[in-house]
């Protein structure tokens, strides 16, 4: 046995052809190919979750761009006192295009939660 090893049991189980076919298209749905991990998870935990974060990463880059529109509009209020009808017209339309994809991740989460 390796000394990195921290698990010493070992548990055996045997599948037959269609069972293994099933495993390996579990595994593959899920994207995890070390099949020990797999089902150390589904034994210990009994399901595994895998979450599409393509939403939060559009989030996370909408945000970022709103945020620095937002420094770009203070720092030009701050340096001609006053800010201008324009400017907040486009901060509004930028939060507004975050709205569905902030109520997509919640709806994403909720349903995450009741499996």
């Amino acid at each position: 046995m390796s000394e990195k090893r921290t698990r010493k049991n070992s548990f055996i189980i045997r599948l037959d052809d269609n069972e293994m076919n099933l495993l390996k298209e579990r595994m593959q749905k899920v994207g995890i190919k070390n099949r020990e991990l797999f089902a150390r998870k589904m034994i210990l935990d009994g399901y595994i979750v895998n979450v599409n974060l393509e939403p939060i990463s559009e989030l996370v880059r909408l945000t970022r761009i709103i945020s620095q529109n937002i420094n770009q509009v203070a720092r030009n209020a701050n340096f001609s006192g006053s800010v201008y009808e324009h400017d907040v017209l486009m901060l509004y339309a930028e939060v507004n295009r975050l709205k569905p994809l902030l109520a997509e991740a919640h709806r994403e989460a909720i349903s995450l939660c009741k499996h």
